[in-house]
């Protein structure tokens, strides 16, 4: 019953920050679909179905393009109807300085 008491957990945390539970539930996912790209990809936003992600290079940015229909719908199955659309990847703004 440990997940049940992590729910509860995230869902009072979330509530008290003023966060929905798709963002909190997105990060969950996030971290554990990722994989490797997780290190050098992060979210910046979601936007009416829209994920956009910050890469920190340009070759995570062509990995994630080439995955992207991949990686929403091994994010969507987390939820009990998909919040995620389209991706939508850039530079981290970061990078390079």
């Amino acid at each position: 019953m440990a997940f049940a008491s992590l729910h509860q957990e995230v869902s009072a945390l979330t509530q008290k920050l003023g966060l929905s539970s798709e963002l909190a539930m997105l990060d969950y996912a996030w971290e554990k679909e990722m994989g490797a790209l997780k290190n050098l990809v992060s979210i910046a936003a979601i936007d009416r179905g829209t994920l956009v992600l910050e890469a920190g290079s340009h070759t995570a940015l062509q990995e994630v393009m080439l995955r992207r229909r991949e990686l929403a719908r091994k994010l969507n199955k987390h939820f009990s109807s998909p919040i995620i659309q389209n991706i939508t990847v850039r530079i981290a703004q970061n990078h390079g300085h």
